[in-house]
């Protein structure tokens, strides 16, 4: 049989052994929870980039909508001076019909 001091011995033996696993699984756990931190400080850095990206994004929107009400106002410049340009050959038509020689001067001077 067991006497008290070796039943005394194995138990004590069993909390060691218990509180060396628990200080491992502890330190794990530690381990963990950095590892854990640093991933949520990556986190909310990727946030903040995505972030200052959505204000360039809205920027550069604000931007293209300049731009196309530009390209829009050319656009219609262009047909003005189209129309004009039309409304200008057909004078010189008109006048090369009517007063000839004259109608080369003009014709050179236009294009």
């Amino acid at each position: 049989m067991v006497d008290m001091d070796e039943l005394a011995g194995i138990v004590q033996q069993g909390f060691k052994e218990m509180h060396e696993e628990f200080a491992a699984v502890n330190g794990r756990i530690d381990k963990l929870e950095i590892r854990m931190d640093n991933l949520e400080h990556r986190m909310d850095g990727l946030e903040h980039r995505m972030d200052g990206l959505e204000h360039r994004m809205d920027g550069l929107e604000h931007r293209m909508g300049g731009l196309e009400q530009r390209v829009g106002g050319l656009e219609t410049r262009m047909d003005r001076m189209e129309e004009r340009i039309i409304n200008i050959e057909n004078d010189v038509g008109f006048l090369s019909q009517k007063y000839g020689e004259h109608s080369v001067m003009l014709n050179r001077l236009i294009n």
